[in-house]
């Protein structure tokens, strides 16, 4: 089981189980990434979440409102999840990849899928 006061202190919302769609600020992917580390947690994918604000179209389907930041999240459908080789990868792609990407929006924040399985 994930430690759901360390999410709140993250700021990170679960939206299905608990250990699929965890959406993440991008200023917080870091720290989130470390929690997972630090608890042998393994990231197995995301998918994309837009921050709907005021004055901001949604760029998706419905969603859940924010527990955390101003406004609610609309899921953008997707065929498959994105799947990368371990957390570090999915470190390096949102710090380097992502933001040079021709797809980029900065209302995109990912939600998170975790194995139900530890590392070791």
């Amino acid at each position: 089981m994930i430690d759901s006061q360390k999410l709140y202190e993250l700021k990170v919302q679960p939206v299905g189980n608990g250990l699929i769609d965890l959406i993440c600020a991008p200023d917080g992917v870091d720290a989130f990434i470390d929690f997972c580390d630090e608890n042998g947690l393994r990231i197995v994918g995301f998918t994309w979440w837009c921050h709907v604000t005021e004055g901001h179209e949604p760029c998706g389907m419905g969603g859940p409102k924010s527990c955390y930041y101003a406004g609610w999240f609309s899921e953008i459908q997707m065929s498959k999840i994105m799947e990368l080789n371990d957390n570090e990868s999915y470190r390096d792609y949102f710090r380097n990849v992502w933001p040079k990407d021709k797809a980029y929006h900065d209302c995109y924040w990912p939600g998170f899928w975790l194995s139900e399985e530890k590392e070791r």
